[in-house]
């Protein structure tokens, strides 16, 4: 793990880095296999973000297994949008690795290490770490779950002033790890940065590198997939990514409180729903079904739906595990104050960086109906329904009636 250019005398460090893991706990033994095998030969183990949730396991182990194994492997954690529920509640804090963002203040209640910037040692070098929880990762955290923390916009004078604390501490190179999204990250570094190398989570998009030395941006994959590992040495960085999906992990590489909650997991999610009569792989498919149903459900003349409250489609026998997957973010429907149109809702959604799916009319003022969370992201005033429904009520709804 260490290589030494004898001419300069400055070790190489490897910094492993994940991000946007999602809770994947059941499909990426290879993953933290992998992770596990680099920091045991002196690798520093760092996550951008959205660790937990957006997943059927965290459903079922609110947090607990991913906590473990945060404690257990890794050296630094970036806060994503999914993460803050969890970090107020973790059952073992002072085993929690530090919490590192530069932008956001967390309330008193917290009971880890929260850093603005952080040194990590290894092979006899200090790396600086830089957090950064972007404005749109922020603005997407539920009202409730964002209470208490304190976000400030990061800009360059905010990020330049920590680099050159760290700097002056005696980091002998400072790497950005953030939650902003890979667009924002490279429109930053357009913009001369202060940070030449980002490792950028929260995107969720194909692009995983963008380069203009001595700048960068870095993808790690998601969901468990794989490893970004970046090479620290005298020279130019160097960067590679290693997909572990699939992999068979060695036995003795994953903790085994790993698989014993992985096969808790299987039996939970295997209560039976209901079966369709074709799968609906696609999820933007499952959406406008999903949305239609919401709005007969509120009576409403239109109802807008964001895309991203729905991670996957339904296979044609749909058990707990495969509903909750498709929906692992429930929330109630509401109908918005006011007569509306849906085009104008769905405007100000796009606006926020959502993707909006709508069903009936569009374009004429009347009763628009929509999530309790996309209600509160856009700021509109709305009321429940008379008789109280959520997301995953509707979708249950659906595969019983097709059954």
């Amino acid at each position: 793990m260490l290589s030494v250019d004898e001419a300069l005398g400055i070790n190489t460090v490897t910094v492993v880095a994940t991000g946007c893991f999602h809770s994947a706990v059941p499909d990426s033994t290879g993953m933290l296999a992998e992770v596990r095998a680099l920091r045991e030969q002196g690798a520093l183990v760092v996550d951008v973000g959205d660790f937990f949730g957006g997943s059927a396991f965290h459903e079922y182990s609110r947090g607990r297994t991913e906590e473990r194994l945060l404690a257990d492997l890794y050296d630094a954690v970036v806060p994503g949008n999914h993460d803050l529920v969890d970090l107020m509640r973790l059952h073992e804090p002072e085993r929690f690795p530090p919490v590192v963002c530069t932008n956001l203040t967390p309330p008193p209640a917290f009971a880890g290490r929260w850093e603005r910037g952080l040194l990590l040692e290894a092979a006899g070098r200090r790396i600086g770490v830089v957090g950064v929880l972007g404005v749109q990762a922020f603005g997407a955290v539920p009202a409730a779950e964002r209470d208490g923390f304190v976000f400030e916009e990061p800009t360059p004078a905010l990020l330049t002033a920590e680099r050159d604390r760290l700097l002056e501490a005696g980091a002998d190179v400072v790497v950005g790890l953030s939650h902003s999204g890979f667009e924002a990250d490279v429109a930053l570094q357009l913009a001369g940065g202060p940070l030449e190398i980002v490792v950028a989570g929260h995107c969720h998009s194909p692009t995983g590198h963008w380069a203009i030395p001595p700048r960068y941006v870095v993808k790690p994959p998601e969901c468990g997939t794989g490893v970004l590992r970046i090479e620290l040495g005298p020279a130019e960085p160097s960067f590679g990514i290693e997909y572990t999906g699939g992999r068979e992990a060695p036995r003795g590489l994953v903790p085994p409180y790993v698989r014993e909650a992985v096969g808790a997991f299987r039996a939970w999610g295997s209560t039976a729903i209901g079966h369709l009569a074709a799968p609906v792989h696609d999820r933007h498919r499952l959406a406008e079904l999903v949305a239609e149903r919401g709005r007969r459900a509120a009576g409403a003349d239109a109802f807008v739906l964001n895309l991203a409250t729905l991670r996957t489609g339904l296979p044609r026998h749909v058990d707990r595990q495969a509903l909750v997957a498709a929906a692992p973010f429930d929330t109630a429907l509401v109908v918005l104050d006011g007569p509306r149109t849906a085009e104008q809702v769905a405007a100000l959604a796009e606006a926020r960086g959502e993707s909006p799916v709508t069903a009936g009319t569009t374009i004429r003022p009347g009763t628009v109906a929509t999530t309790a969370y996309l209600a509160e992201r856009l700021g509109l005033p709305a009321r429940a329904l008379d008789s109280p429904r959520t997301l995953r009520g509707l979708l249950t709804d659906h595969v019983k009636e097709a059954s």
